[in-house]
């Protein structure tokens, strides 16, 4: 090849290359490369990128320009698929499609890409950061492209390839990328140009403790495939596709209140995983129905109406059945039931109110009630008409002084005709009955520590009003680490 020749190919392959960019921002990208096509050193061929399974790292023992032309001639019996100069030049000489003579093994050839470098092999300059990011990011675009693993077992050196008669270095033993050659440096960048990841899974829940149905999934990087999801060594999912989580999410209302431990497994392949676990606490509050309207064991003879109220969770719906026989189901707060019994056979009939929270809990609220036998009397003498008796509030379940804890029934015995009975706590209306026997339920749990002022008020059909008012406590709640785990 002449001097003239040289120049030529050294502007035309400046031309066409540009700085190499920061490993950070660099993806598997094939960069820039001059073809410059070999003279027969190779055999050709119909390789399947999914048939090459290794990279085989050269150095040239000789200058770029020497060791181009050397590889081009028929006289030299070998070849490779790249030259990378020390200047980050690439020079292609034989198609990934063909076979190289690179590595001395024709099995070894015959399944991998040769890359040849500028330099020495044992050399006191070493090799050029530009040659090692070029070449990185050459191999990083060739392992994605044929799904190779960036690792020593794919990526090997000259020295690595068994020779036929035994030993290492191919048929003639060779000792190349040699002792300055940093592998570990040069397999980081191929990874970063691949956009490789390091094989991780970590387990995503809400923060605190939970209540109810939550989020659970799991994140993971380096190629996982499949994420088994385990809860106190029990596997409940497993998700086999991106983004990895458990569709239903956590009930955390099968699981009984405390400390329970979450796992992930995730699996990229063949003795490739990671396991990583965390510690979560639950604690859910008792799902149960209060009702008011009609007492057990009430004799009945008019339209019955049962209001039904929730406590610890929100209701998705209650069923509303008599005797076993399902009358209506609601969906929606304020949930009210009307049963008119004169129709019914007399004697025994039993009120069930069915309720399914949000989470999947079932309450049952049932309530025996009598149809008795028509009463026959005389016809009483007429009796002059009784006073309307005072509006007075005479009773409250209640008491001052009473120290409040979980779920309190507030139950207040009323003379006179109400309309409606109003439950204030601290000023402030809570709620309002507005059929005897008059309710409420005080949830403690929610009320702030120390003393709080209840008061019934009885408000009549005239607008005059009756009150009574009881100073009762809420204890300071338990510590939290004085919890069994």
């Amino acid at each position: 090849m002449g001097l003239r020749r040289v120049c030529l190919l050294a502007a035309a392959i400046a031309a066409s290359c540009v700085a190499v960019p920061a490993a950070d921002a660099a993806t598997a990208v094939r960069p820039p490369v001059t073809w410059l096509r070999g003279e027969g050193n190779f055999t050709k061929s119909h390789r399947h990128p999914a048939s090459i399974d290794k990279i085989v790292v050269h150095v040239t023992e000789g200058a770029f320009w020497g060791s181009v032309r050397w590889l081009q001639s028929p006289r030299a019996h070998a070849s490779s698929h790249y030259v990378v100069g020390r200047n980050g030049r690439i020079v292609q000489l034989v198609h990934l499609s063909d076979v190289a003579w690179h590595a001395g093994n024709w099995q070894v050839n015959a399944h991998s890409v040769g890359i040849e470098h500028e330099g020495f092999t044992y050399g006191p300059d070493g090799f050029t950061e530009a040659q090692y990011h070029a070449s990185a990011r050459l191999a990083a675009w060739i392992a994605r492209r044929s799904l190779l693993p960036i690792d020593r077992r794919h990526f090997i050196g000259h020295a690595d390839v068994p020779a036929p008669g035994g030993g290492r270095g191919g048929s003639s033993h060779h000792t190349d990328p040699g002792p300055h050659w940093r592998w570990r440096h040069y397999l980081k960048l191929v990874r970063r140009y691949a956009g490789a990841q390091r094989l991780s899974v970590t387990p995503l829940v809400p923060a605190g403790p939970l209540r109810g149905v939550v989020p659970w999934r799991a994140k993971a990087t380096g190629g996982v495939r499949s994420v088994e999801f385990s809860v106190n060594g029990r596997l409940v999912w497993t998700d086999r596709r991106a983004p990895f989580a458990v569709p239903a999410g956590l009930n955390t209302t099968k699981l009984g209140n405390g400390r329970h431990v979450l796992q992930v497994y995730g699996v990229a392949g063949p003795g490739r995983y990671d396991i990583a676990r965390t510690s979560v606490v639950v604690d859910n509050k008792t799902f149960a129905l209060t009702s008011s309207g009609v007492r057990p064991w009430t004799k009945v003879r008019a339209k019955v109406a049962l209001r039904v109220r929730p406590w610890g969770a929100r209701a998705a719906s209650m069923t509303f059945r008599v005797d076993g026989r399902r009358r209506t189901v609601d969906r929606r707060a304020p949930f009210v039931f009307a049963w008119d019994p004169r129709r019914a056979p007399l004697g025994k009939h039993v009120l069930e109110v069915v309720a399914v929270s949000v989470d999947g809990r079932t309450a049952v609220r049932r309530i025996p009630v009598v149809k008795p036998r028509p009463a026959v009397k005389p016809n009483p003498k007429p009796k002059p008409k009784p006073a309307a008796p005072t509006l007075r509030i005479v009773e409250q379940s209640v008491v001052a002084g009473q120290e409040l804890a979980g779920l309190v029934v507030w139950r207040v015995g009323v003379t006179g005709r109400p309309e409606r009975v109003e439950f204030l706590v601290d000023g402030l209306v809570r709620g309002t009955d507005v059929a005897a026997p008059y309710t409420f339920g005080l949830d403690a749990a929610a009320e702030l520590p120390g003393p709080h002022r209840l008061t019934a008020r009885a408000v009549g059909p005239n607008g005059k009003t009756a009150e009574a008012s009881v100073t009762v406590s809420v204890p300071e709640p338990e510590s939290a680490g004085s919890a069994t785990p």
